[in-house]
């Protein structure tokens, strides 16, 4: 008896939960897809904005686990400062990182600016874009800052 006590006292006990889940792309046939792609303009604002991001870090003591995130944090501030004056994407971006009282305080300035006159790329767009990235692979001067390409695809 004392066996058959021991041996239930070293059966593992097991949470019971809750799932549930949907899935309706399971259930759809086979689809083919016409990817075409999509060009833009770039309305740039001709004023430069300084935006100082604090409040997002208000509850953040800046140690060494912060300072290892600081990309994040990089980007929340980013990506408010586009926020907070409706805009895609700000060009030219500096950020300044700096500590206030072991609090963290992000400063972005740059040109606001908004996706435009989204239109189908011709030929001719495609070819300027192709040469954009020829040039930044030969390691030209151009191609020696930091850059990001933006492919937006319209899918029908």
């Amino acid at each position: 008896m004392v066996f058959a006590i021991a041996l239930t006292s070293c059966v593992p006990t097991q949470t019971l939960i809750s799932y549930s889940e949907s899935s309706a792309r399971l259930l759809e046939g086979k689809s083919t897809y016409v990817i075409t792609p999509i060009i833009a303009d770039l309305d740039v604002s001709k004023e430069k904005i300084s935006y100082e991001e604090k409040e997002a870090f208000s509850g953040l003591i800046v140690t060494h686990t912060a300072v290892n995130n600081i990309d994040v944090y990089k980007r929340i501030a980013l990506g408010n400062a586009a926020k907070q004056y409706d805009a895609d994407i700000i060009v030219g971006a500096e950020v300044d990182v700096k500590t206030v009282n072991q609090r963290l305080v992000i400063t972005v300035s740059g040109y606001p600016a908004k996706y435009v006159n989204f239109r189908n790329a011709t030929e001719k767009d495609i070819e300027l874009v192709n040469n954009a990235n020829s040039i930044q692979n030969n390691n030209s001067t151009i191609a020696s800052a930091p850059q990001k390409v933006l492919n937006v695809r319209n899918v029908q």
